[in-house]
């Protein structure tokens, strides 16, 4: 109690400890990450996968986390090291510039270091994002990104910062298309307050537009020639279990909706209950300016969602996809406290201990998942042998190593991407994938399923020169990790070698 008591006590007169406190828990979670298991959960699986190619898209997401981890796994190879690098540096640099942008609004720095907790108090960032998300993630640090550049146009502008909201916009497109929900929101929410609504108008707007166009151009030319790729997959994920009924499936999208507002902000609002008890009940009545432009931004961003929703007849709507957009609720509540003039004395660490037993709590729970899941025959992705697998085969060969491995399984695709760095991997489902070159065909390849069988890839196989004639495949079963050889998965393959 003693030791709790002097670190409240550094808290409260030092708030900035709060951001060393933040890279601390993202070093603690990349540590674990690489820890816990060498398999690899879905998001990962295609990161990994996709990494080995530059492309302008990426099916139906757009590319800017693609090329964030492109770049790392490039620079220091592909490893779950890399891709938990990018995915918690970018979680750590949203909470540190919206520290950034809580600055230009609040005056009270603890109330600074609170609205940066609040960030990790979503459940979409201390629980999903720790679990397997990617694209949602770089959409949070644009919108971090963004209002922090907003923000400070708003305030005090100058040319660096129309430009910077211009990059954070550009950079958010091509992070997830519902980005463009926040810009709009954001000019409409400052509509009503005159002397905000002139920085609008002004000359320096036309650079920032100009900077969005140049980082979008490049995916927006790929996106108009293949339209149909781009939009697909989220339309058919976002009409998941329809009925057909277009009334019955807008009302399920819009309760939906609403579920996900309050799974992902509800968890917010009771943290900063028991940090501020009945000082943010009585927060409600404050009000001021900056109170109604992040309330409106906040609640139009909702509306539009919900909008977009009945036009496209979602009946779907999940709460990663709100968390760019509910990322908001911790600044608002920290604006009303100040309007308020709460008492945040004790703030920071009646916030932050809770929050940290959530956040270091789920790291934790889902690195000793996979070990006391299997004693019990519980077996997730994380269990899934396909690394191991793919090393044995590949040094139980005589030959030399395989130039190529083709695949119709993700997570064995992403497993060879670890253990076997110099060879292509080719996945039948990524039509991107550009097909084997003559010189590739001419050296030793491997052929790898789970849930199919060898006959089920021979159309890619030719499509891509390989003859399928003379190939010898085999099995071999592989004990679930962290099982202790209580259960195991049988795997399929066959080493193409030419010229024998």
């Amino acid at each position: 109690m003693r030791a709790i008591r002097r670190i409240s006590d550094a808290l409260a007169r030092r708030p900035e400890l709060v951001l060393w406190l933040i890279a601390a828990y993202y070093v603690l979670a990349i540590i674990l990450r690489v820890l816990r298991s060498e398999a690899l959960e879905s998001d990962e699986a295609e990161q990994l996968y996709q990494s080995q190619f530059l492309l302008m898209g990426y099916g139906r997401q757009p590319p800017f986390y693609n090329w964030l981890q492109y770049g790392v796994v490039h620079l220091i190879g592909p490893s779950i090291f890399a891709i938990s690098l990018v995915k918690n540096l970018l979680l750590f640099l949203t909470c540190a510039v919206y520290g950034l942008a809580a600055r230009i609004l609040l005056k009270d720095q603890r109330l600074v270091a609170i609205a940066m907790i609040g960030v990790i108090a979503m459940p979409a960032v201390s629980v999903m994002a720790q679990r397997d998300l990617t694209h949602a993630i770089a959409t949070l640090f644009a919108v971090a990104l963004f209002f922090y550049g907003f923000l400070k146009t708003l305030t005090q502008p100058r040319l660096w910062t129309y430009l910077l909201t211009g990059i954070a916009v550009g950079f958010g497109l091509i992070a997830k298309y519902n980005f463009v929900i926040v810009p709009v929101a954001a000019i409409l929410a400052i509509l009503p307050e005159p002397d905000l609504r002139r920085r609008i108008l002004d000359w320096r707007m036309v650079p920032a537009l100009a900077v969005v166009a140049v980082i979008c151009l490049p995916h927006g030319l790929w996106v108009l020639g293949n339209l149909g790729e781009a939009t697909a997959g989220t339309i058919k994920a976002m009409r998941e279990d329809a009925s057909g009924n277009p009334v019955l499936d807008r009302l399920s999208g819009i309760g939906t909706l609403f579920v996900a507002i309050l799974t992902g902000g509800l968890p917010v609002l009771a943290f900063f209950l028991i940090a501020f008890r009945r000082s943010l009940t009585d927060a409600w009545r404050a009000t001021n300016q900056w109170t109604r432009v992040i309330g409106r931004a906040l609640l139009l961003c909702l509306i539009a969602v919900g909008l977009i929703g009945l036009g496209f007849g979602a009946t779907n709507i999940s709460e990663k996809w709100l968390s760019p957009f509910l990322v908001l609720l911790p600044l608002y509540l920290c604006l009303k406290l100040e309007a308020a003039k709460a008492d945040t004395s004790r703030g920071i660490p009646r916030l932050l201990f809770p929050v940290a037993i959530l956040a270091l709590g789920f790291v934790a729970y889902i690195a000793l998942g996979n070990v006391v899941g299997p004693l019990f025959g519980n077996y997730t992705k994380e269990n899934l042998p396909s690394g191991p697998f793919i090393e044995q085969i590949a040094s139980e060969h005589p030959g030399p190593r395989p130039a190529y491995v083709i695949t119709d399984d993700p997570y064995l695709a992403a497993s060879a991407r670890l253990e076997l760095p110099q060879a292509r991997v080719l996945l039948p489902s990524f039509g991107q994938t550009p097909p084997l070159g003559e010189a590739e065909r001419r050296q030793p390849g491997l052929i790898v399923w789970r849930d199919s069988t060898l006959a089920a890839l021979n159309p890619y196989l030719q499509a891509n020169g390989v003859a399928t004639e003379g190939l010898a495949p085999a099995t071999k079963a592989v004990p679930y990790l962290f099982s202790g050889g209580r259960a195991s998965v049988t795997f399929g393959y066959a080493w193409v070698e030419p010229g024998r």
